[in-house]
């Protein structure tokens, strides 16, 4: 399961990293090669909920497979058509497969492991994501100066083909809840909304953010949202359950999760810029520097299930919080700062309390839920990491400005947008500590019980 989740992280990765590389090579509008990857996440964002959905009804393990058979498909068709649209299309099929990879491999984890094991095995999940996000820079600076975009869409033939083969020997065929109706109503009222939303803040830093494009279909969005939680709370067999909201652990962690991806996704796009068109480094050179992000997050998920045995899953949230917020403040002292060794000490506090941030958040979401609605709060769980992300880049892109500013001037613009990413870790630690108080507060009142 932790493969087939570092699969799309290695996939999306590459694709940012490669990007100013390929405008350079190409010479292709940057607007088409950003929609290159704001296609599949669009996508991938829209559908999450359905694939959810599907895992529950037809079997976590029937889903990751159709997913994974897709998602290698499309990258073949994605490799062969080279370029424009039909590269674009391409992309958006391989959103809409690896959206049901990624909640199915967390309905199989809930079902095989019990509330002992699960940390660990969310932890390991977790951290997958690190790998993949450290390989990817790498592999892109390396396949895109000698293959451009049809090596790097490529090079996830050979893992995808691995995990397609483990998970049919390895994982175990789940049961299948077919009684259960799909919520067709409401599954189109939350792509529509997700879509619209998402297609509104990517299009804001091109074309405007009060172009009558991005309003009105923030506004058409905003709409089949509304419509699909009055039609949620209704209907006899909801897409999702809307009472969860009321779980304090679970909504406060989704809204750690949007919140600090928010962060984490911004800043390594930034970073990606920075280095490449603000220092002028190689994207092989600039992949290197920023390896210390993922490596740190990568054994900050593993750390993790220790400090949540050792404090508590909220307390684990709150500190990797913290560690996270100063990680940042020393990089936003470091942007202006031409040592490469500063750069990297501050990722590493960064990206460690990121990593245990989002395996604490993942594992009260997933604890808060029973094992039928798992795929299901998996889901949601990675529809904010989705949505955080594709903010972050959206805003903090945006702040960076546009490829013709000199390199202070970049310099400048990446230092303003750390500090927005500053400020919503400190939100987001600030609700972590709501939950971290409160969890104190349950722990006291059943040691006075058991008394």
């Amino acid at each position: 399961m932790s493969a087939c989740f570092a699969c799309v992280a290695l996939d999306n990765s590459k694709l940012v990293a490669a990007l100013p590389t390929l405008a350079q090579q190409s010479g292709a509008s940057p607007l088409l090669l950003r929609w290159t990857v704001e296609a599949s996440l669009l996508v991938y964002a829209s559908l999450l909920l359905l694939g959810g959905s599907l895992s529950e009804r037809f079997g976590a393990r029937r889903v990751l497979l159709f997913g994974l058979c897709g998602f290698g498909g499309a990258s073949l068709a994605g490799a062969l058509t080279g370029s424009g649209y039909s590269l674009i299309a391409a992309r958006a099929c391989s959103g809409a497969a690896t959206a049901s990879v990624t909640p199915a491999t967390l309905a199989v984890l809930k079902h095989s492991f019990d509330d002992r094991e699960r940390p660990m095995a969310i932890a390991v999940w977790t951290a997958s994501f690190g790998v993949g996000a450290a390989l990817g820079p790498v592999l892109s600076g390396l396949l895109v100066t000698h293959g451009g975009m049809s090596a790097v869409l490529l090079a996830n033939l050979p893992p995808i083909a691995w995990c397609t083969w483990a998970s049919q020997r390895l994982v175990p065929r789940g049961s299948a809840r077919r009684e259960l109706p799909l919520d067709f109503p409401g599954a189109g009222l939350c792509l529509s909304a997700a879509a619209c939303l998402l297609f509104a803040i990517l299009s804001g830093p091109s074309r405007g953010w009060f172009s009558f494009e991005v309003v009105s279909s923030a506004v058409l969005g905003a709409l089949c949202l509304i419509a699909a939680w009055s039609w949620l709370r209704r209907a006899r067999n909801p897409l999702f359950d809307l009472s969860l909201f009321a779980h304090a652990h679970f909504a406060k962690s989704l809204l750690t999760i949007l919140l600090g991806y928010f962060a984490f996704s911004g800043v390594s796009f930034v970073l990606a810029q920075y280095l490449q068109l603000g220092r002028g480094k190689a994207a092989l050179h600039a992949g290197l520097l920023t390896l210390p992000l993922p490596s740190s997050l990568l054994l900050g998920t593993l750390f993790a299930p220790r400090l949540m045995l050792r404090a508590g899953a909220e307390r684990a949230l709150w500190r990797g919080l913290c560690a996270a917020l100063s990680g940042i403040l020393l990089l936003a002292g470091a942007s202006h700062a031409q040592s490469e060794l500063l750069l990297g000490v501050a990722l590493v506090p960064f990206g460690a309390g990121s990593g245990a941030a989002f395996a604490s958040a993942t594992e009260l979401i997933l604890s808060s839920v029973s094992a039928e609605r798992a795929a299901t709060a998996a889901a949601v769980s990675e529809s904010a990491f989705e949505f955080g992300g594709v903010l972050g880049i959206a805003v903090l892109g945006t702040l960076l400005g546009n490829h013709s500013l000199t390199r202070i001037g970049v310099a400048e613009r990446a230092t303003s947008a750390l500090w927005v990413a500053a400020f919503a870790v400190l939100l987001a630690s600030l609700v972590a500590l709501s939950l971290s108080r409160s969890g104190a507060r349950r722990a006291i009142r059943s040691e006075c019980s058991d008394r």
